[in-house]
């Protein structure tokens, strides 16, 4: 983590900070706004438009989005493709346009005929990996657009199915109509659709009464903060965690001479115990690079994937 505070004069909060800030926040996302409402209450914060998340959660859902601050937003693409794990209540015998109790009831019945056994057996089906449709309201895009401004329309799309994996489903109780279920699935993987597709496959329709992230990659709610408490506190940077922490990466420990090749595109010869994949480049508790492991010449080296500040020199100087 890169501090503002660390990296010129100190500033009031909601001022202009310095383009140094560099890091992670993982929020408590509240229900009722969107993951872009989260994001651009932090721009305000950090007087950054450099900021962005990993992984949209819906307004109606909670819990954890990781946030992405200054230069780290370079990293997004690798934090994306982490795995997720849910906390929701499906409801039984409502079906709906959006696939979840915020939408128009397409169809109501008496669910009382399930039983737990009946359920448990209908989820065994999706765990595993499967083709998943995304839901009509959703921002997947069609021909440019939004399906959901599709939807709203009235206009009626097909979209290719994703393929998804579903490693485990838990009915953790039983209160018909309501049922709450923790899901661990990879990304892209809707929660919506999946208790659509329970509530069919049951025979009595079903929809996403609510929903709740407990984990995102390496970050679980124990992890988040909440968004008042951010954004009332007059430091917010304390709670920026450093970015490599997000990656599964080895970390590279390296001089700034090596350091500059990389930045400047060269390679670099690589003595670590890992024989391939990527390295997270680091100095003074800012990542400032992503490498990968190669076959070189004489030997293993790193070799520029990403280069997040290439003005790592003039950082330095301020730590």
């Amino acid at each position: 983590m890169r501090r503002a505070a660390d990296l010129g004069p100190r500033v009031e909060k909601k001022a202009q900070r310095s383009s140094w800030v560099q890091g992670i926040l993982v929020v408590d996302k509240p229900e009722g706004l969107t993951s872009h409402d989260v994001v651009q209450k932090i721009r305000r914060i950090f007087g950054l438009r450099q900021v962005g998340h990993t992984g949209t959660l819906d307004p109606i859902a909670s819990g954890v989005l990781v946030v992405l601050v200054g230069s780290a937003t370079r990293i997004a693409q690798f934090l994306q493709e982490e795995d997720k794990e849910y906390h929701l209540t499906l409801k039984l015998g409502v079906e709906t346009d959006t696939q979840d109790i915020t939408g128009k009831v397409l169809r109501e019945e008496d669910p009382s005929r399930v039983t737990r056994p009946d359920l448990e057996k209908a989820a065994r089906v999706y765990v595993g990996t499967s083709l998943q449709a995304p839901p009509p309201y959703s921002a997947v895009k069609h021909a440019g657009q939004p399906l959901y401004r599709l939807a709203r329309k009235g206009v009626q799309v097909k979209v290719k199915p994703k393929r998804v994996t579903i490693y485990r489903i838990e009915v953790c109780g039983w209160d018909m109509p309501r049922v709450p279920m923790d899901v661990a699935c990879s990304k892209g993987t809707y929660m919506r659709t999946l208790c659509h597709d329970l509530g069919r496959d049951l025979g009595v329709g079903g929809c996403m009464e609510s929903l709740v992230r407990i984990r995102s990659g390496v970050f679980s709610l124990k992890d988040a903060v909440d968004l008042d408490r951010l954004v009332s506190d007059p430091e917010p940077e304390r709670w920026l965690r450093e970015a490599s922490g997000g990656l599964r990466f080895p970390v590279a420990q390296l001089e700034e001479d090596e350091i500059g090749t990389l930045v400047e595109g060269g390679e670099i010869p690589w003595a670590g115990a890992e024989k391939e994949g990527h390295v997270s480049v680091t100095k003074a508790g800012c990542l400032i690079a992503l490498a990968r492991i190669k076959e070189g010449n004489g030997g293993l080296c790193l070799a520029p994937v990403k280069v997040l500040e290439p003005r790592f020199k003039e950082l330095l100087k301020n730590t």
